[in-house]
């Protein structure tokens, strides 16, 4: 009977200090917050593997003690939303702003400035049909098409098959460009689908130019095919 009322009295007091110590720990973290120590973090809640796009599902907010908060943690779902994942993000792991890049940037590479749904193609080019190297990344072109035409005569004739598209690369380089003093090889511009294979398929058998636009010239405007007789007033 003695034995039974020692433990009884043991388990007692057992979860009197454990009642005692959830009731410190709240109170700690109730003051925390009460004096602002505590800052939001954001957590992966997956795996989240490199040069993916981070999306608000990706995350998960937490409170943290602000002295247990790394430099550049994420506490804004805007400050990743959009950005790519540099290296691999495990789930649970704090989301650094050195480990996220934004799609802008040069570091995030040439598969972050392509649009959902588009293509980007290179078009090898010279100083002829590239301006002599004074398109820019960032400029937009239209790209014009020199072929024999599918008909009994088989004359030359030039179209242009794409209008208002933006270059996204010079070369090798995805930002600047222009004024290169060596003769340019390729310019990368995107592109729809059908446009891509078009591009091919002029590559092949045609000649390209590119011809530059104004910056504030969006618009689509229907341009005839050209032939030799229109040269001929």
């Amino acid at each position: 009977m003695r034995n039974r009322l020692i433990f009884l009295l043991a388990i007692i007091f057992g979860l009197a200090a454990a009642l005692g110590t959830y009731s410190y720990l709240e109170n700690l973290k109730r003051t925390y917050r009460t004096s602002g120590h505590f800052a939001r973090v954001a957590i992966a809640k997956r795996e989240i593997a490199a040069r993916t796009v981070i999306s608000g599902e990706m995350l998960e907010f937490k409170e943290m003690p602000v002295e247990y908060v790394l430099p550049g943690t994420v506490v804004d779902v805007k400050d990743a939303a959009g950005k790519i994942a540099v290296t691999d993000i495990y789930p649970g792991e704090l989301i650094l702003s050195s480990k996220l890049v934004a799609r802008s940037d040069v570091a995030a590479g040439l598969a972050a400035k392509v649009e959902k749904g588009r293509r980007a193609i290179s078009i090898p080019v010279n100083n002829i049909t590239a301006l002599h190297g004074l398109i820019n990344t960032g400029d937009r072109v239209d790209v014009l098409v020199t072929f024999n035409a599918p008909d009994e005569q088989k004359a030359p004739v030039t179209s242009t098959i794409i209008q208002n598209v933006p270059v996204l690369a010079v070369d090798g380089n995805l930002e600047g460009g222009g004024g290169s003093k060596q003769e340019l090889q390729t310019v990368t511009i995107m592109v729809e689908p059908v446009e891509a294979q078009q591009i091919a398929l002029a590559v092949q058998h045609g000649s390209i130019q590119l011809a530059l636009r104004s910056p504030d010239d969006v618009e689509v405007v229907p341009v005839l095919t050209s032939r030799l007789e229109h040269l001929v007033r």
